[in-house]
């Protein structure tokens, strides 16, 4: 029998991106899942195909006494309950990224503590690790530095979160597991230039037409990009199986360059405009790949979604959505 079968589970932010993902894969296993999401970046028909099978609660989850309804009666909560923004947002706007992502993860983790909860996931982030980063990353290298400079207000909160899970986990007596997972791309993704990732940011310029597409920084800095379905498949499996405060890496070890990354998107578009690459506008981190040795001997989990095949759903999803 599945681990998750008529488990009682909890999603915040169940409605969001990676958080529909997981929403997908838990009701497919058979658990009795509820999601809190505020509806404000999150999207009901990202829930269409589990809506009757799921309870779907809308809450702010700003408020603290919202934070105990959702969590009322549950045996596991996914915290994915955040503030997620691209790079132009980050930069300019720390305090509230800081402040935003610090209250929505204290009202989980208090709520879930007050009502009993034992099993609890909270979800971090590849932005707590320094500029200068060993590449491929180890979780080891979140004890030292400071967070990249333009995601430094998300990436301080996030990782102050980390510790505040692992306090509840050595005061309270939670079971409080610490996922940080690496360069989330899919369908379902935001497509808005003010806010949106840098993989939709640049599909959505070459469907609109721009010739050159303008592109951040130099072009030469690579990422692993991470299927969101992939990253939630990775969710449930540390939240079965990985040690308590322990931080642990979702992702993937096959690098590209945003160059490649725009060519790949001009192959499967079908359309080749120029890259201008705006070297006046930040890099951000010049290498980000996940070290996923400790998720491979903990779960076994290896991504099942190549970029390319990824990029093609996104596609889809976009013409069929417009957003």
């Amino acid at each position: 029998m599945s681990f998750w079968k008529n488990k009682k589970t909890l999603v915040t932010g169940g409605a969001g991106f990676i958080g529909s993902y997981l929403t997908e894969l838990l009701a497919e296993e058979g658990a009795k899942v509820t999601v809190a999401d505020s509806l404000v970046r999150g999207d009901r028909a990202r829930l269409r195909p589990v809506r009757p099978k799921i309870n779907l609660r809308v809450l702010d989850l700003f408020e603290p006494a919202n934070a105990l309804k959702a969590c009322r009666g549950q045996e596991v909560v996914f915290n994915l309950a955040a503030k997620v923004t691209g790079i132009e947002y980050n930069r300019f706007n720390m305090a509230d990224m800081f402040e935003s992502n610090m209250k929505l993860q204290m009202n989980a983790l208090h709520a879930a503590w007050k009502c009993g909860v034992k099993r609890f996931l909270q979800v971090s982030t590849a932005c707590i690790y320094p500029h200068d980063a060993k590449v491929p990353t180890p979780e080891s290298e979140g004890e030292r530095g400071s967070p990249e400079p333009t995601n430094e207000g998300y990436g301080l909160a996030k990782l102050m979160g980390e510790r505040l899970a692992k306090y509840y986990t050595r005061e309270k007596g939670m079971g409080v597991v610490i996922a940080r997972p690496f360069n989330a791309y899919g369908p379902r993704d935001h497509f808005d230039e003010g806010t949106s990732h840098v993989v939709p940011a640049l599909m959505k310029r070459i469907l609109d037409g721009d010739d050159p597409v303008v592109i951040w920084g130099s072009g030469n800095q690579s990422r692993a990009f991470v299927h969101a379905k992939d990253i939630a498949r990775g969710m449930m499996l540390l939240a079965e199986k990985a040690p308590a405060a322990e931080p642990i890496n979702i992702g993937h070890d096959q690098e590209v360059t945003i160059k490649e990354l725009f060519q790949i998107l001009c192959r499967v578009i079908g359309r080749h405009p120029k890259p201008y690459f705006d070297t006046s506008k930040p890099d951000g981190y010049p290498r980000r790949s996940a070290d996923t040795s400790r998720l491979r001997s903990l779960t076994g989990f290896v991504p099942s979604v190549s970029l390319e095949e990824g990029v093609r759903e996104m596609l889809k999803w976009f013409q069929k959505t417009g957003k």
